[in-house]
This record gives structure tokens, C-alpha cells and sequence, in this order.
């Protein structure tokens, strides 16, 4: 099976590196990192915008499946233009929307009933004070549509949610993406994120992961796309997942196809746990990073093939099987990051030299070689992934690594896998 993965972070590097696994699988990535074989990276092909392009190259070259990393392009339409043409693994325009237009996703979750806090959308700097004036602390403040996952603030001081409403509405900070913002309640509880491969006519979960979205230790500092993940998830036992699948999950797949656009790919829902209390935070239409550098070791599955049968609507089994091991990774961030940060460090002694071994991985983001070297090209640089029979064993096995290696100019949390 001739696979075009398009992509070039850690999470392409983490599906790049599974899909290989599969005994017929021959992938190229589009445009790929660092981390993954020069042989199998196609660096200027997939251009945003230019899907006809891209269809015609696939075509002629004989690609039968493709699979797509990011969100951009499955909100923009990658998948109503090629589709017709080749099996893709993502959902159409209008399903994307579910991550594309955090007002839209408010709208469905709430018509579907499908659990999810208190909101308000608001297109004008008035409305938005309104809105949080009934809302008490802690404010949240969510532009409506992509930031690369710096478009929420939470925060106790009703100062910072205005200047939040103002960075939107006013600044233009994430520009057309924050023409409207959404007013949240908080929510209370434990996050945990789980995935499901879809086919559009049900989802079939992994399970659960739990990412680390702040940039700092002790949950402290700006968010970011994401530091660090652990799975399994003790808090969410079978019990609760069958919860999640017929609350969250199935209600999706039923609202999807009920709006005329059966949803096949990747769902993500990030929940907020409180006790037996599930409610939906946010959904995403891809593989969450870093979740899926964490999740993709544990599956014992044959991944391209059930790709496969999710673009063709067929997917066969109703249940996913993984290792009876925990899992984590630490992530790799330049200094400064997610606000401004150096592009172009040395990376090379870190990754260029990092042992592999049956419990420890390494995956690449931000990173390109250059004359020989691995610069950083990003603000998350790489991840470092150790499984063991604990959370603890297998955080101790990736500090281990990280503590001996440690870059000028780069960061990374200590406490992933620790927090309650």
C-alpha cells in the first residue's frame, strides 16, 4: 500500500514511524523532519491551497491512501478535493469544522447532546464583557477559529480576559480567527484526551492519554500545543470509558451523520474528568501532539490498514488492542516558546546520538538537517518517549535519557507524569 502522509511534526514523525511497521506499507511524507529517512520525504510537493496540484501528483504517482497530520488542511478541504480520487484518512470541510469554528463545535455539541460547558459567542468587544459578567471565575476566553493551540485563556483576573477579548477582537492577534470569541464556564476536574478511529458510522476508541498543555511545571505559564503526555489514564477506568463512548463518542458520529457528513478520520475529544462527570472541552479532527507520540507505541495493531478501512467507510473490528504498559513523553522546547523563540539550534549531540531501545523512542518535530546538522526549525523541537511496566518507570527511563543530554537555548518540563 502506497501511503502519502502529509506533515512535519512530531506527531507525523510518531504515525510515520508506526505506518512503517505495517509488512506492505511503502510511505513518503510530505514534507517529513529530520527524524524521518531523507529517501521518504517529498519536500516540495504539498503546497497549502494548491490541492489540484497535489491530486494530480498522487495520481500519477499511484498513491492509495492518504493520511493527513495537521488541521489546516482538513479544514480547508483537502478532503472533499482529492477524496474522489483517493481513499483520505480525515474528515470532509464541513466535518472539520468541529475543530475550525469553536463556535460551531459549541453548536453541535449542545443540538446533540452531547455534554460540554455554559458558553457565549460574541463578535464584539461589549458582548464579550457581558458575557464574562456572568461568568464567574475563572474566565475563559477561546478565539473561535485555529491558533495553533495558543488561542485560550484561562484566567482568575477578569483584567486578562478582557485584554484576551481585546488581543482577539481589537489586536487581531490570531487574525480571522479570532474575529469571534467564545466565553466559556470553567470546568473543574482532570483533563484526559481520547482518540477514536472513525469510519463514519461509529468510533472505536484507544485509550485514554493525558497531555500536559502548560509550558511550565506545577501547570504554570502560557498554554501551549502541548509539553508532554502519559497514557493509560487511572482515572478513567472501563466503566467511565463506556461512558465517554456512548455520552461523547457515538453521539458524535450520530451528529455527524445527521448534518450530511459522515465523519471519517481521527476523532479527538479532550474531556475534563470530575469524578463520574464527563464533559467535552474541545474536539479535534486529527491526532493530537503529543498524545499520539505516547499512544502509537502502545497500539498493537496494523494502523495502515485500519486507515485504510476508515477512508472506505468499512472499519472491521470494534475494539483496538495495546501493550499492557504505561507510556510518556517529555517534550523538547526551544527556550521561550510559545511566545517568541531562536530557530536554528544545534540539535545534533541531543538527537543526532540518542539511544533507541525497545522501551525508548525518539521523535522529531521542529527540526531540518543542514550541512550534516540537525537544527531546530520549531518551538517544540522533539520528544522523548519510554514506556515501563508504571508511569513512574517509564518517566524515569525518559529523564534518565534527558538529564544526561541537556542543549543550550532549550527546555523542557520535569514533572510530566506526576501531576494528580
Amino acid at each position: 500500500m502506497k501511503i502519502a502522509l502529509i506533515g512535519s511534526g512530531g506527531r507525523e514523525h510518531a504515525i510515520y514511524w508506526k505506518l512503517k511497521q505495517s509488512t506492505y506499507a511503502e510511505v513518503d511524507v510530505f514534507p517529513g523532519n529530520a527524524g524521518i529517512p531523507e529517501e521518504d520525504r517529498k519536500k516540495d510537493v504539498f503546497k497549502e491551497g494548491d490541492f489540484q496540484s497535489f491530486k494530480d501528483y498522487l495520481v500519477k504517482n499511484q498513491y492509495e491512501l492518504v493520511v493527513v497530520g495537521p488541521e489546516q488542511p482538513l479544514v480547508d478541504g483537502l478532503t472533499d478535493a482529492i477524496s474522489e480520487s483517493i481513499p483520505v484518512f480525515g474528515p470532509t470541510r464541513e466535518a472539520a469544522r468541529i475543530e475550525g469554528s469553536k463556535e460551531w463545535a459549541k453548536y453541535f455539541m449542545e443540538k446533540n447532546g452531547i455534554p460540554t460547558a455554559r458558553s457565549f459567542s460574541c463578535s464584539s468587544v461589549e458582548e464579550a464583557y457581558d458575557a464574562l459578567d456572568q461568568m464567574p471565575a475563572p474566565y475563559v476566553v477561546k478565539a473561535d477559529g485555529l491558533a495553533a493551540g495558543k488561542g485560550v485563556t484561562v484566567t482568575e483576573s477578569i483584567k486578562e480576559a478582557r485584554h484576551a477579548v481585546q488581543d482577539c477582537l481589537e489586536r487581531k492577534v490570531f487574525g480571522e480567527s479570532g474575529s469571534t470569541v467564545v466565553i466559556e464556564q470553567f470546568l473543574k476536574g482532570r483533563e484526559a484526551s481520547v482518540f477514536a478511529l472513525c469510519d463514519g458510522k461509529k468510533a472505536i476508541p484507544f485509550q485514554p492519554a493525558r497531555d500536559h498543555k502548560r509550558a511550565h511545571d506545577g501547570d504554570r505559564g502560557p498554554n501551549t500545543g502541548g509539553m508532554g503526555a502519559v497514557t493509560p489514564v487511572e482515572y478513567i477506568d472501563a466503566r467511565l470509558l463506556k461512558k465517554i463512548q456512548s455520552d461523547v463518542l457515538d453521539k458524535a458520529i450520530q451528529g455527524f451523520a445527521s448534518e450530511g457528513s459522515p465523519y471519517k478520520g481521527l476523532l479527538y475529544a479532550g474531556l475534563m474528568i470530575d469524578d463520574d462527570d464527563v464533559n467535552v472541552v474541545e474536539f479535534n479532527c486529527r491526532f493530537g501532539d503529543p498524545e499520539t507520540q505516547a499512544l502509537l507505541p502502545m497500539l498493537d495493531e496494523d494502523l495502515a490498514e485500519l486507515m485504510m478501512q476508515c477512508a472506505k467507510g468499512d472499519l472491521k473490528t470494534d475494539f483496538l488492542r495495546f501493550r499492557e504498559l504505561a507510556n510518556i513523553i517529555v517534550v523538547i522546547a526551544a527556550d521561550g516558546y510559545p511566545g517568541s523563540y531562536e530557530k536554528g539550534i544545534d540539535m545534533t549531540d541531543l538527537l543526532g546520538t540518542m539511544p533507541e531501545s525497545p522501551d525508548t523512542l525518539l521523535f522529531h518535530a521542529g527540526t531540518q538537517l543542514e550541512a550534516g546538522s540537525i537544527k531546530s526549525t520549531g518551538g517544540r523541537i522533539a520528544g522523548v518517549v519510554a514506556s515501563g511496566p508504571s508511569i513512574e518507570d517509564a518517566r524515569n527511563q525518559a529523564y534518565a535519557l534527558l538529564d544526561k543530554r541537556k542543549v543550550p537555548g532549550t527546555f523542557y518540563r520535569m514533572d510530566i507524569g506526576t501531576l494528580p
